[in-house]
């Protein structure tokens, strides 16, 4: 198991994730990362009415190296009429 730290960063701003988690391999990884986006996006929307696409997730390993990075956007599809 790995320490993995997910901050989310916007460009300009960022919410750094000082406590980490295991997690078992890069697939838990990801899975987490997804998940941690579309939690933040679901709160953006019921909570402010607003999908700012403009944010990412970044999971860092202990020695700050970005491991997987993964933008709002590409973490749904959004389906039109």
């Amino acid at each position: 198991m790995a320490r993995y730290f997910l901050h989310l960063r916007d460009g300009s701003d960022e919410v750094l994730d000082d406590e980490g988690i295991d997690y078992p391999d890069m697939d838990a990884v990801r899975a987490a990362v997804v998940k941690s986006a579309r939690d933040v996006m679901a709160g953006q929307i019921r909570d402010l009415g607003v999908l700012d696409l403009r944010f990412r997730i970044d999971a860092e390993n202990e020695v700050g190296d970005t491991a997987y990075s993964l933008r709002f956007a590409d973490a749904i599809s959004i389906v039109t009429p």
